[in-house]
C-alpha cells in the first residue's frame, strides 16, 4: 500500500482547490519538481519515492 507523506506545515495551510491539483499530480505518480499554487503566488514543490511512500515537500534551492 502506497503511503503519502506531506512534510511541512505549508500543505496544511493550502487552499483545498490548490491542494487537489497538487493530489491529481501525485495520483498520477509524476514524480520531480513541480510548480504548483499556493495561495496568491506559485512554489514549487519535490514529489519522490522513497520505499513504498511517496514524499511531498516544499522545494528550495540552496
Amino acid at each position: 500500500m502506497v503511503k503519502v507523506v506531506y512534510e511541512g506545515d505549508d500543505f496544511k495551510r493550502m487552499h483545498r482547490t490548490d491542494m487537489l491539483a497538487l493530489q491529481r499530480i501525485v495520483d498520477a505518480k509524476k514524480f520531480g519538481i513541480h510548480e504548483i499554487k499556493y495561495k496568491e503566488t506559485t512554489i514549487k514543490v519535490e514529489i519522490k519515492k522513497k520505499g513504498d511512500d511517496i514524499v511531498v515537500k516544499r522545494w528550495r534551492a540552496i
